[in-house]
């Protein structure tokens, strides 16, 4: 076993470790003595009263506790999503423990987690964590990612995953063609990221193509516009990995108007699934190649698959303008008739911490 791969236990699916790693989430400290012009991650959902939701990065609580400590006297409502599943419990009694902390820290805020899934909320809340189920995938800008009419479809299927092995790149390697999109982690040292590229690059399958430009030790990320170009040079989205995260890319090959093959998985990214426009298989490559080739006979109009996953969208975004109407205490005005709130993509803009201060104090 490579040592370096220890680091990343869950990223290498490395045995034992891999269960164990959520651990070192009891080790945690919120963050502290944070520059004024440190850039970090969140949005306002409303001012009056100071409803904030925080990406978790860093982890625990992003920005939570910078702020509740800003202003110790308001009355915050912070919002956290779980981008990684917490449906081993490790993980999850680590974040209990964090919550616990940051209320006892911070008594006159609200810390509520925002669930991917039913079981992580059900299992959240047996451990006394204020969660609410929202799934991350219905705050995807549809506007951003779209069927592209007229475009050939070169491959039979596309990839869209970070190069890590527990994303099971080798599912797809029977495959007659495929497209992959990924990038690499940014804490990973050159060597890492150049032995890991160099392993995937000398094993792939002919006519299996990474479209990302490649540099000798890293692989340069696409924007948006990109990546939807690419969906739409292949017939099916493909989803590998069995534990992550809601996996944003699962949403966008559907709103790009991508049918979908995908194993068995937890963290939530089957939540707008439709029995119409994926289709579950096997962890196995041939099981993986069959699915492809089934999803690709149904021959799908593009804009069915993303009308289908857009009504699916529709209702939980409907309960969670609900629950934010509730959070406020008011309904208000919409200029935008999918949310109740000022909204931007993944509810994340990025901003300096005076930035996000000064809105407090200006409000």
């Amino acid at each position: 076993m490579n040592l370096r791969n220890i680091q990343y236990p869950f990223l290498f699916e490395v045995p034992v470790l891999k269960h164990m790693a959520g651990f070192a989430g009891l080790l945690k400290r919120d963050p502290r003595g944070w520059p004024s012009d440190r850039p970090v991650v969140g949005m306002f959902l409303c001012l009056d009263p100071l409803i904030f939701c925080c990406q978790p990065q860093p982890r625990p609580f992003g920005v939570a506790h910078h702020l509740a400590t800003r202003f110790p006297d308001e009355t915050f409502v912070f919002l956290v999503p779980i981008t990684m599943s917490l449906e081993r419990r490790v993980n999850a009694l680590a974040l209990a423990a964090q919550h616990r902390r940051f209320q006892k820290t911070h008594p006159r805020a609200s810390l509520i987690i925002l669930a991917n899934t039913r079981d992580e909320e059900r299992l959240l809340r047996r451990l006394g964590v204020d969660v609410r189920y929202a799934p991350q995938n219905m705050f995807v800008d549809e506007g951003m990612y779209h069927p592209i009419p007229g475009r050939e479809r070169r491959f039979d299927a596309i990839y869209n995953a970070q190069l890590a092995p527990f994303k099971r790149h080798e599912l797809a390697r029977t495959l007659p063609s495929c497209a992959y999109v990924t990038k690499m982690f940014t804490t990973w040292s050159p060597q890492l990221k150049r032995q890991h590229l160099g392993k995937f690059v000398c094993s792939l399958p002919y006519n299996h193509v990474i479209l990302n430009d490649v540099t000798a030790d890293d692989v340069v990320p696409m924007d948006h516009v990109k990546v939807n170009r690419a969906m739409a040079s292949a017939h099916v989205g493909l989803c590998l990995s069995g534990l992550e995260g809601a996996m944003y890319a699962s949403i966008e090959y559907l709103l790009a108007g991508l049918p979908v093959v995908s194993t068995r998985s937890r963290g939530g990214r089957d939540v707008f699934f439709h029995p119409d426009t994926t289709l579950i298989v096997d962890d196995d490559p041939r099981a993986v190649q069959d699915g492809v080739v089934a999803m690709k006979a149904r021959a799908l109009p593009p804009d069915y698959v993303r009308a289908t996953t857009l009504r699916l969208i529709a209702e939980e975004r409907a309960h969670f303008n609900v629950f934010i109407d509730g959070l406020r205490g008011r309904q208000v005005d919409r200029t935008d008739p999918r949310w109740s709130f000022e909204y931007a993509h993944k509810l994340a803009r990025f901003g300096s911490i005076s930035e996000f201060e000064a809105l407090v104090r200006a409000r």
